[in-house]
C-alpha cells in the first residue's frame, strides 16, 4: 500500500533528520520504494504506525536506522568517472607530493561504492610511479554501504563495469575469469575498503588528496557543510580536494585555493 502524501510528508521528514539526506519531489518516489522495502523486513504493514516509531526514536544508529540509511545509498559508480580528476592526480599531485618529500601518499576515496573509483586512481598511480607504487601510495575506500564494500573487496566486475577501462588497463590490471574480470594482486595491495560514514566522527589520520564525488549533492545544505568539515580535517596541509560537478558546494576560500587547468579543477588546502 502506498503512503498517503501525508504520510510521504511525514516519511520524507523524518528520514531527512535522521540521515541529513535532501528528498526534493523528484526523489519521493525512490524514497517511497526503498522505504517500502525496509517497512518489509522490519515486518511492519501500516505507514502510520511505522513512522510513529520512527518519529519517536531518537537515535539513528538502531537497526531500522541502519537499515535504512544503508536502502537509501546510491551506488551508480564507474571506473574513470572523472577522467580529469586522474589527469590532476598525474600531472599534479603526484609529482608535486612526491618532489616536495612525501615518502608515502594517503588518497581517501568517500562513498566509494563498490570500488570502481579507489581502483581507478591506483591504475593511476601505477602508470605513473611503475612497480613501486604500492609502497609509495596507500589508498583506502570509504562507503556506508557493507553488500557494496563486500563487492569492492571481491573485485570482481562484469563485461559492462569494465567498458570504461582502457584497453591496456585491463589487460595490465584485470584477470579475465570466464565473462568477469578480477582486479589483480598488485592492483589490490594498493587499496584497502572500509566501512565509515562521513557524516560520523570517525578519525582516520590526514591525506594528501581526498576524492568526494557525486556524495554531497544528496544531503542538505546543514549535513553538506559538515561533510565538508570533517574532510578539511582529514586534509593534511597542501594537500588536494576533489569534488565532483554536481556536489553543490565549494571550499571556503580561508581554507582552499581552486587551482584550474584545462582537464579540470581541483582545491588546495592552503599550507600553514
Amino acid at each position: 500500500m502506498a503512503p498517503t502524501p501525508t504520510e510521504l510528508q511525514r516519511l520524507a521528514t523524518v528520514i531527512s533528520r535522521r540521515t541529513g539526506m535532501a528528498f526534493p519531489s523528484t526523489r519521493l518516489p525512490f524514497l517511497t520504494a526503498r522505504a517500502r522495502a525496509v517497512m518489509a523486513w522490519a515486518g511492519a504493514d501500516n505507514w502510520d504506525s511505522w513512522l510513529s516509531e520512527l518519529e519517536a526514536s531518537a537515535g539513528n544508529d538502531d537497526r531500522v536506522g541502519e537499515a535504512l540509511d544503508e536502502a537509501l545509498q546510491v551506488h551508480e559508480t564507474c571506473f574513470f568517472r572523472y577522467p580529469g580528476h586522474h589527469a590532476l592526480l598525474s600531472d599534479v599531485v603526484l609529482p608535486d607530493s612526491l618532489a616536495a618529500g612525501a615518502t608515502r601518499l594517503r588518497i581517501l576515496s568517500v562513498g566509494c561504492s563498490t570500488g570502481q573509483e579507489a581502483y581507478s586512481l591506483a591504475m593511476t598511480a601505477r602508470e605513473n610511479l611503475g612497480g613501486d607504487a604500492h609502497r609509495q601510495v596507500e589508498i583506502l575506500g570509504v562507503d556506508v554501504g557493507r553488500a557494496a564494500l563486500a563487492a569492492a573487496r571481491r573485485g570482481v566486475y562484469g563485461p559492462l563495469s569494465v567498458a570504461s577501462v582502457p584497453p591496456l588497463y585491463l589487460e595490465h590490471y584485470f584477470e579475465p575469469e570466464g565473462p568477469a574480470f578480477t582486479v589483480r594482486p598488485e592492483l589490490r595491495a594498493m587499496v584497502r575498503f572500509l566501512r565509515h560514514d562521513i557524516r560520523r566522527e570517525l578519525y582516520l589520520g590526514k591525506f594528501d588528496a581526498i576524492f568526494c564525488c557525486n556524495v554531497c549533492l544528496y544531503f542538505m545544505r546543514p549535513t553538506k557543510d559538515q561533510i565538508l568539515t570533517r574532510l578539511t580535517a582529514a586534509l593534511r596541509r597542501g594537500g588536494y580536494l576533489f569534488l565532483g560537478h554536481a556536489e553543490g558546494v565549494t571550499p571556503p576560500v580561508d581554507n582552499f585555493r581552486a587551482i584550474h587547468r584545462p582537464s579540470g579543477v581541483m582545491f588546495q588546502r592552503i599550507p600553514a
